[in-house]
């Protein structure tokens, strides 16, 4: 594949939907071929996935059902939209993707980590991120940010965001082994850095990444600007 995977990855509350949005409004501007998506959804039957997912009143779901569902997702955007994307050249950004299961199913929920390398393996149908931004930040910190969310917007917490604390330190602790073994494609980031911060650090360390793969050109009205755009600001904080 000729494309670029960039993953974003974390636990809630992180920003992981706001830099991801935001990079990809960068690229664009600097007119390079990129597309968004998200786990879990991003087409039509993986959003219905999603709804079971994160419903609050599915609180009985177990962690094989939570897991499979997870992975059927997963396998439909990569057959979907991933894949062919890639195929086409594209710099994929993607907000979860693989990594989550490991830290979330493994980590979270107990599940043995070679049961679920072994299925994430078969579901990404061997398709894996170039590039990891790991947004790191205290389970605590996490907690209050979600709350904060939920109350600005008057949304009912979803099944994950009612989690207990215990829950989200498993899940970081999880993330830091992933990051320790595969250092080379994931990069760490300091999630308590202001929005625009993280933004720059982010854009910056993808363009000299891009420019090693040859994936990253110019057009003359290629932007050097790294401002976050204004329309993120205000959503600095979510998932």
């Amino acid at each position: 594949m000729e494309g670029f995977l960039i993953t974003f990855e974390g636990i809630e509350g992180t920003g992981k939907s706001t830099q991801s949005s935001a990079l990809y409004k960068y690229l664009q501007k600097e007119g390079l071929p990129v597309f968004m998506t998200h786990e879990p959804g991003g087409t039509p039957i993986g959003d219905q996935i999603r709804q079971l997912l994160l419903n609050p009143e599915n609180n009985e779901m177990c962690p094989i059902t939570e897991i499979l569902l997870y992975e059927a997702s997963r396998a439909q955007l990569v057959h979907q939209i991933i894949r062919p994307y890639l195929e086409e050249g594209y710099i994929v950004i993607a907000d979860r993707f693989a990594d989550s299961t490991v830290a979330y199913q493994a980590f979270g929920r107990d599940i043995p980590v070679n049961v679920i390398r072994e299925m994430n393996s078969f579901a990404t149908w061997g398709v894996n991120p170039n590039l990891t931004f790991y947004l790191d930040l205290m389970p605590e910190e996490s907690f209050k940010r979600v709350k904060l969310r939920v109350e600005e917007t008057e949304k009912i917490p979803d099944r994950l965001e009612r989690e207990k604390l215990e829950f989200f330190r498993k899940v970081r602790e999880g993330y830091q082994v992933l990051l320790k073994d595969e250092p080379f494609r994931f990069k760490y980031m300091d999630a308590s850095l202001s929005p625009q911060e993280l933004h720059e650090k982010i854009a910056e360390f993808t363009v000299r990444e891009l420019k090693k793969s040859n994936l990253y050109y110019k057009h003359e009205n290629g932007s050097e600007n790294l401002t976050l755009p204004s329309d993120f600001l205000s959503d600095a904080e979510r998932g």
